[in-house]
């Protein structure tokens, strides 16, 4: 079964030893970005099963996504294990977060995740993202030579789910204190796909991220983030016998993705605030750009707006904007609310929320 099709139509329709750790420091983040560029130069020219898979492009979590999804050099909380695994190694604290939204008012998109720190400087973290449509009816007629008709009435014999699900297994640790301050992590990914008919597919697939950031001590911090997503193709077998005797079993390919992303936050003493500016690109849609800023009041109160290419017959740019509420306590513990508006023409404009708790 072909599901790159379908899912294209989705698409255009719509998201070592003996060195100085500062010479490591000036080094390492150009490094980072050569080994990526070089693992993923040819993922840019192949076009095959483009669009498979693409239910992972959608993004989770209200706030990345208020900020026109772009948060790769982010990653500051359990949604790292989507966005760049490497983040986790940041987290200190168990975090669990939710979402829950609907797409074109028919598909049901829901993420969940957990994330447990492992000492002082790793964590790890089990996610599942799905998409799908439930309760689809499935219809016949008696005499099926004959039109429909007072006669001969469709009824219900049942229903069926098409869904989209994906497992994440992440880890995320640092491995450099100041000046280095650089954290490295992956994902483990399993995907099923469910149909009509006890049709279905599963791959296994795998991401790897960086990030390296100036000393977030600072008044003013930089932070360049790396993800290779899918990083030796993820394979989607399909339990459906091939077209002619003796061919291959049917199979898409979820092309690899290269995403690169810089961030820059500036304290403001004065206002007992901050502000937040990221951008972002990837590579698996001819280099969408992410663009976000976001102002926090008091660690408090966050208000954000961003931007998001869709990259098709035409390139459209869509607005983002969101609003976040964050109650932290003295322990360390902390519980937010957040929420995310996306626009689009086509499909209509979506409104998402998300909740996570710190324990």
């Amino acid at each position: 079964m072909d599901r790159s099709k379908e899912e294209k139509v989705w698409k255009h329709g719509r998201t070592g030893r003996g060195f100085h750790t500062s010479h490591l420091a000036y080094h390492v983040p150009r490094i980072i970005i050569f080994i990526f560029l070089a693992l993923f130069s040819h993922a840019v020219a192949e076009a095959a099963s483009k669009y498979a898979g693409d239910f992972l492009t959608l993004g989770v979590g209200a706030r990345p996504l208020s900020l026109g999804g772009s948060f790769v050099a982010i990653a500051d909380d359990s949604t790292a294990a989507y966005w760049n695994p490497a983040g986790l190694g940041r987290l200190s604290h168990s975090e669990v977060a939710f979402m829950h939204s609907s797409l074109g008012d028919l598909d049901s998109y829901d993420f969940v995740n957990y994330i447990h720190p492992v000492g002082k400087n790793a964590s790890f973290g089990l996610s599942w993202l799905r998409v799908g449509v439930d309760d689809i009816p499935i219809t016949s007629v008696r005499f099926r030579t004959q039109p429909v008709g007072p006669a001969n009435r469709p009824k219900i014999d049942g229903t069926f789910s098409n869904t989209d699900n994906a497992f994440l297994l992440s880890y995320g640790r640092r491995i450099g204190g100041d000046p280095l301050n650089l954290f490295v992590g992956g994902n483990a990914k399993f995907i099923y796909i469910s149909a009509l008919r006890n049709t279905n597919a599963i791959g296994i697939g795998g991401d790897i991220g960086a990030l390296w950031m100036t000393n977030p001590e600072r008044s003013n911090r930089l932070s360049v983030g790396v993800v290779a997503q899918d990083f030796f193709k993820t394979k989607l077998y399909w339990n459906t016998p091939p077209e002619n005797p003796g061919d291959a079993s049917n199979t898409d390919t979820i092309e690899p993705n290269l995403k690169i992303g810089l961030s820059y936050a500036q304290d403001i003493a004065s206002l007992n605030s901050r502000v937040l500016l990221t951008v972002d690109t990837d590579s698996l849609y001819s280099f969408e750009m992410h663009y976000g800023a976001e102002y926090v009041l008091a660690d408090l109160l966050s208000l954000r707006i961003g931007v998001q290419e869709r990259k098709g017959v035409d390139t459209i740019r869509q607005m983002t904007a969101g609003a976040g509420l964050r109650l932290s306590f003295l322990t360390g513990a902390a519980f937010s609310v957040d929420y995310a508006f996306l626009s689009n023409d086509e499909l209509g404009n979506s409104n998402r929320i998300s909740l996570m708790t710190r324990f």
